[in-house]
């Protein structure tokens, strides 16, 4: 039986690793500029580098569940965050541009492995715990990608090299990791099937679904709002990246009281709350034509997505139809489809269309996904 303090230190540990993905994915991002320049690719061939990182974390994506299930939390997390260290290094001094496809590709599958087990491993906190921590712990991924990018600046503000950053960068994770993986929860939960990827079974595919029309949602703020701003609602360019800004610390701020007020409230009225708030923001955005409003809108938007995602995460833990590991492991799979597919979707119907018709298309996704959140937790 675990006392207080080892419980505690299992909830630390969890949250410091949420922080650790952050950071690491915010880190790789800081690195792709100087990338460029020192392999001297053009764009398209950076296009390809960016889809080996996806590619890379798509496939460890499908094999989290089985690696998790044999190996524990614990050790997953550790490799994971140590093989980031490791790699975000290698990538500084790879001497062509077929290695670092080959180095991308391990890099994303490193930034998987942690993305789909330190979900395992949150969940398994819940259950263990019998209280509501994932939005809280989410809420550390988001600080995660805050700091990354906020420690990358700094040090290149002040002439740090940028191996030098990037070392500096992977000796705190490192160090990170070796504190709080012994701290970590290490159960493990053997699949069923045997092989290594299992597809998703009923509600697991909808909650999956969910999932991946949040992450599109996000991903169209986070890809796409600094041009829509400029192109559509003629913003200064110094002013473009204030929406997304706004949305990041929005969201962050509404991940913090996120576990208290979905056991206040219940997961379904805090959603039948917050949804309508997102989907206001993005009439907002496509009503609005500038002043503090529109800026207000992106709050609204960040207010209103923050804790979907957590709320349907937390629901994979109490589900019987798969093991914890697999079902997550499906679920992220699923997701990250969205995040794979959500800028250049976007992107051909702004092309096409404009980026009002991009948005448009945003908004009404909000609202099917809105309804079938609210089935799914009616039927729960």
């Amino acid at each position: 039986m675990m006392n207080k303090r080892d419980i505690l230190w299992q909830i630390y540990s969890a949250k410091a690793f949420y922080f650790l993905g952050g950071f690491g994915f915010t880190s790789w991002a800081s690195l792709i500029p100087f990338l460029k320049r020192q392999l001297e690719i053009p764009d398209d061939h950076l296009g390809f580098l960016l889809l080996s990182v996806g590619l890379g974390a798509l496939i460890m994506m499908l094999l989290a569940g089985s690696i998790a299930g044999r190996l524990g939390c614990r050790r997953s997390l550790t490799v994971a965050g140590l093989a980031i260290a490791v790699i975000l290094n290698v990538l500084c001094y790879v001497p062509a541009y077929t290695a670092a496809l080959l180095v991308a590709v391990l890099l994303g599958s490193s930034l998987g492995l942690l993305d789909v087990v330190v979900n395992i491993n949150g969940i398994f906190i819940e259950r263990k715990v019998r209280k509501r921590l994932m939005s809280g712990m989410q809420a550390m991924w988001s600080l995660g990608n805050f700091s990354g990018a906020a420690f990358f600046a700094l040090l290149l503000h002040f002439r740090f090299p940028w191996q030098g950053v990037a070392l500096a960068g992977a000796v705190l994770i490192a160090a990170c990791v070796f504190f709080f993986s012994p701290h970590l929860h290490n159960e493990r939960n053997e699949s069923r099937d045997s092989h290594h990827f299992v597809r998703p079974k009923g509600t697991i595919v909808f909650i999956g679904l969910i999932c991946t029309i949040s992450f599109l949602v996000e991903g169209s703020i986070n890809d796409w709002s600094g041009v829509f701003m400029t192109t559509e609602k003629g913003i200064d360019i110094s002013q473009s990246g204030l929406g997304l800004t706004l949305f990041t610390a929005s969201a962050f701020l509404a991940r913090l009281p996120g576990d208290s007020l979905t056991m206040h409230f219940g997961a379904r009225r805090l959603l039948a709350l917050s949804l309508p708030i997102a989907f206001a923001g993005f009439l907002g955005i496509l009503l609005i034509s500038g002043g503090p409003l529109l800026f207000a809108s992106y709050v609204l938007i960040g207010i209103g997505c923050a804790n979907t995602v957590p709320i349907f995460y937390s629901l994979l833990g109490v589900q019987k139809e798969m093991p914890v590991a697999d079902a997550v492991a499906a679920v992220s799979t699923i997701g990250y489809v969205g995040i794979l597919l959500a800028p250049a979707v976007l992107g051909f119907i702004g092309r096409a269309f404009s980026l009002y018709a991009s948005f448009t298309l945003v908004t009404v996704l909000l609202v099917i996904m809105a309804v079938m959140a609210m089935r799914l937790l009616r039927e729960r």
